[in-house]
């Protein structure tokens, strides 16, 4: 399961960014390849470069620059990290697994993550721990073990589903679905997410860690996870 040069591997590392903040498009002029744009806020920048690194390892493509691009309106201070590049074979394929009328979306395929770096890649885009507090009767807070959650907000609850269907079977870790009601451009707008308990929030901890990687930006992101987790096994928690 640790080998990052199995065929399970690669293509689970790619359909974990895809479903998280991966973007990829057919190329207009040439079918047999397909654009792939790697996206995070400027503060996630040695993330945009670990990705990058781990995909001209793995996959030998030539090694794409980095820019910072303004999101937004003229004049917002937000910037973004990003870099893209086109690929065919694999990279292609699994790309069109999850792309319905220029629509990310979870389908079926989702069969084909089966390696644990796929919710590693999930978890470092839309995931978080989640910090939760309690009062003592004496007025003191204290703070109980994090629990784990993933903003599926761009997905169906069919597909939320069925992705969270997969996670059960395949790496036996079970979770609920939320739903969250936004006020969106004057309407109200349904959207899910994944949640955890501790107990599960342990074992999925526990699985992808050694995937996780190891810069400064996801350190801080999981820094109450490390903290209270850490590399401890759940018998010793």
């Amino acid at each position: 399961m640790k080998s990052n040069e199995t065929v399970s591997y690669k293509r689970s590392f790619l359909i974990g960014m895809i479903l998280g903040d991966a973007y990829t498009r057919r190329r207009a002029k040439n079918k047999l390849t397909v654009e792939w744009t790697i996206s995070h806020c400027e503060r996630y920048t040695d993330l945009v470069e670990w990705k990058r690194d781990e995909l001209v390892k793995l996959f030998a493509i030539n090694k794409p620059l980095i820019h910072l691009s303004h999101n937004g309106k003229k004049g917002e201070k937000f910037k973004k990290s990003l870099f893209s590049f086109t690929a065919g074979r694999m990279l292609r394929i699994t790309s069109q697994w999850f792309s319905k009328n220029n629509r990310k979306c979870i389908t079926p395929k989702i069969r084909f993550m089966d390696h644990p770096v796929g919710l590693a890649m999930l978890l470092c885009d839309d995931g978080s721990a989640r910090k939760r507090k309690e009062f003592h009767k004496d007025g003191s807070i204290y703070y109980l073990k994090p629990s784990f959650t993933i903003a599926t907000h761009s997905f169906s609850l069919e597909e939320v589903e069925r992705l969270l269907s997969h996670i059960s079977l395949v790496f036996n870790i079970d979770g609920i679905i939320n739903p969250e009601r936004r006020l969106r451009r004057g309407e109200i707008k349904e959207y899910y997410r994944i949640n955890f308990n501790v107990e599960n929030s342990i074992k999925l901890w526990n699985l992808v860690l050694p995937y996780i990687p190891q810069i400064p930006s996801i350190n801080a992101k999981f820094a109450y996870a490390y903290d209270r987790f850490g590399y401890c096994s759940r018998r010793d928690l």
